[in-house]
Parts: C-alpha cells; structure tokens; sequence
C-alpha cells in the first residue's frame, strides 16, 4: 500500500515531467540526423553502404550510441533524482511516514520505468528511420534481438548506477558531471591496474560497464562475449541497487 502511493506519486509526475520528453526527443532527432546524414553519405558515395551498416536493422542496432543514449539518460536520471530533494519536497514525504527505503525503491522503479520507454522510443525510431532510408536489411537469424535484449540490460544497469550516484549526491550539477565522469575514471583506473598486471587472456576493463555497449552494438560480436556482457550487467544491478541504497542512508536530509 505504501509503495502503490509512492509509486502513484512518482508516475503522476513522470506525466507532467518536461525533461522526460525532452530528452527523448533530442535523442529521436539525434537518430534522424544520423539516418539523413549517412544517406547523404551514400547518394555521394555508395560504395560505402557496407561500412555504414545502412539499414534498419543496422540503425537498430547502432541507435543507443548514435543518439548519446547513456549520456542523455544520466542527466535525465540525475534530474529526476534530485528534483524532490533540490526543492525540499522529499521532506514533506517523510514527515508523511514513508521510510527511506519506500521513496528510494519508488524512485528508482519510476526512473527504469521511464528510461524503458526511452529505449523503446528509441530503438523503433532508429528502425523506422533506417528501414525508412535504406530497407529493413537482413534479418538473418534475428540475432539482433538478442543484441538489442543485451543492450537493455546493459542501459539498465548503467542507469542503475547513475541513480546510486544521484541519490548519493542529490544536486543536480554535481550528480549530472558524475554521471559522466565517473564511469569515464573507472575504465581508467581499471586500465592502469591492467597494465601493472599484464594478463594475457583477461582484462579488468572487458568486464566494467563501459566496454559492453562499443561490444554490443556490431552484429559481429561472439556469443561469449554477449553472455559476459549480460551477466556482468546482471550482477551489477544488484550492487548498484544497494550501494546507492546504503548511501542514501548515511547522508542527511
């Protein structure tokens, strides 16, 4: 009952939410500029339609890094999770009875809600585009789906983690340079640690959340490494859930 009121709450702002349709639609516009530049690109040069994987499915699988997905996703993120706290409202919660942990979970169920209707948008938008363009494409043995179910879970975990670091942080400037940087500096500091240790066949940097989605997104990839992407994002979930719980405790009001 606690948690339908909060949740009640957190989708009747979600509607009313401008950064929600905002970031979506640059996101869109992002893809449409892509599919009509690539098809300038070809009308002058055809011989590269290889190379630009122009076609539906090819968009659809190209589309989260051709509209900056992860990157408009955490600010969007940051944005939803500070707003409560930024204008003291969070407190109005509170003195009602609801525990830190109902507003925490409510929140968070509210932003993968809205970012699953982001990727949504977005991956029908690339595929319309592109089948728009240049045809649909080979289906193949609709491998791609696979693809597209592993990238989700991997935008899931990442927006999982941009949420940890908002509900620690809970300002919008500092949370939304966070949510850029800080998986930058991991991929850094896990390849520095690669490089004292000279593994042959194992880097730490294969299985940090940076790496999945440059993987993911080619058609090419190996199912090995299509299941290590996906269960890696799948472990992290878990973690990110309650480490950003956990220090959402410790901080003041």
């Amino acid at each position: 009952m606690i948690m339908g009121n909060l949740l009640r709450l957190e989708f009747r702002k979600l509607k009313k939410q401008k950064s929600f349709y905002i970031c979506t639609l640059v996101m869109v516009a992002l893809l449409f500029l892509s599919a009509l530049t690539t098809n300038v690109l070809l009308n002058e040069s055809p011989d590269t339609a290889g190379q630009l994987n122009a076609s539906g499915i090819g968009n659809l699988i190209t589309a989260l890094g051709n509209c900056s997905f992860l990157l408009i996703a955490g600010i969007f993120t940051a944005l939803t999770v500070c707003e409560d706290y930024e204008q003291q409202t969070v407190k109005t919660i509170f003195a009602r009875g609801y525990s830190r942990k109902s507003v925490y979970f409510s929140k968070l169920i509210s932003v993968w809600l809205s970012t699953t209707i982001m990727f949504a948008v977005v991956e029908l938008a690339a595929f319309a585009f592109g089948s728009f363009f240049f045809g649909v494409g080979d289906l193949g043995n609709f491998r791609f789906l696979g693809l597209v179910g592993a990238q989700y879970i991997t935008c899931m975990a990442n927006v999982t983690l941009f949420f940890a670091i908002s509900s620690a942080l809970r300002k919008n400037g500092s949370s939304i340079a966070a949510t850029i940087v800080a998986p930058m500096l991991v991929s850094m500091v896990l390849s520095l640690v690669d490089s004292f240790l000279k593994l042959e066949n194992f880097t730490l940097t294969s299985i940090w959340l940076s790496s999945f989605m440059t993987d993911l997104s080619a058609l090419s990839v190996s199912s090995g490494r299509l299941t290590t992407c996906l269960v890696a994002s799948l472990c992290y979930i878990p973690v990110f859930v309650f480490g950003g719980m956990y220090f959402n405790k410790k901080m003041e009001l």
